[in-house]
């Protein structure tokens, strides 16, 4: 076909976009349809052949679309991830629900009452953080052992980052037992200092991860149709962080600020964010092997 100028440019474009299997196997019977289309087109005139160019580079967009979201929709329930999958779903929530979430509390506070403990004894924030870190540890190293095939030679340093991310979150949770303390202990400060740190350092920790992670995820397509959900982790989480320090400068009342709708559809994109993670690793893409052999995309 020959397509002069940002024409071609975008029909070659166009014919990235395909799958490399189905390009392969199509590709040539492409080319031959869209230049005998052109050459059609052509005799009406120039402004006749345009058009038909940018048909064909249309057509061959939107049959981009199709056969990745046909290839990636096919996705099975992967049993071996399943477990990280739940783990991721509630790790972090559980975590971030802690410090911000007075839905969550009163959570705690109904099951407590049943079971028969205070939410307000000093050794439940605390260890809900420690069980929080431990599930966000499981599904951190669930997501890099996915993603290691395509990028081994980051999977190492990822795992060691998701492993020393969590062991800070884990570490700030322990720190925090602290407050079992006399409050006029001079080690209490202390702790409660270097908890505060640790959690800090291990939240900013887990964000490189999730960021790092869902830039390969996207560009392997490791997790199929749900390859972004990392990314979506890490904006949630940013979106958070952006919220609290807006509530901190405007020097809002903590009780106020914590019940305003905008921290509250910051606390709510976390869960929500991470049981698509989750699903992203309960379920596993069906090898590109299985799709059945289907008519090209016929340009017109």
């Amino acid at each position: 076909m020959s397509a002069p100028g940002i024409e071609g440019r975008l029909f070659g474009a166009a014919m990235l976009m395909l799958p490399g299997e189905f390009r392969a196997e199509y590709g040539e019977e492409i080319r031959v349809l869209a230049r005998d289309t052109v050459r059609e087109a052509r005799a009406q005139g120039a402004s006749s052949a345009r058009s038909a160019r940018a048909r064909i580079v249309l057509d061959l967009m939107l049959a981009a679309m199709r056969e990745h979201a046909r290839k990636e929709s096919v996705m099975h329930v992967n049993l071996s991830g399943l477990g990280a999958g739940i783990a991721t779903a509630i790790g972090l929530p559980m975590i971030v629900a802690s410090y911000s979430s007075y839905g969550f509390w009163g959570l705690v506070r109904q099951t407590g009452a049943v079971v028969g403990f205070d939410s307000s004894d000093v050794f439940v924030h605390p260890t809900i953080v420690l069980v929080g870190a431990l599930l966000t540890a499981i599904g951190l190293l669930a997501l890099v052992h996915r993603l290691s095939a395509a990028s081994a030679a980051m999977a190492s340093t990822l795992r060691t980052g998701a492993v020393a991310a969590s062991a800070m979150l884990g570490l700030g949770g322990l720190a925090m037992f602290s407050y079992a303390m006399p409050t006029v202990s001079g080690w209490r400060g202390a702790f409660d200092l270097v908890g505060g740190i640790l959690v800090g350092a291990g939240f900013l920790g887990i964000l490189a991860v999730l960021i790092a992670s869902g830039v390969i995820a996207m560009r392997s397509h490791a997790l199929g149709a749900l390859s972004f959900t990392p990314l979506a982790v890490a904006g949630s989480l940013v979106l958070l962080v952006g919220v609290a320090l807006l509530g901190f400068a405007t020097g809002m009342q903590m009780e106020v600020f914590l019940r305003g709708p905008a921290m509250v559809i910051a606390v709510w994109l976390v869960p929500a964010t991470s049981v698509l993670l989750g699903a992203g690793l309960a379920l596993t893409p069906s090898p590109s092997g299985v799709r059945s052999r289907r008519s090209e995309p016929r340009p017109a």
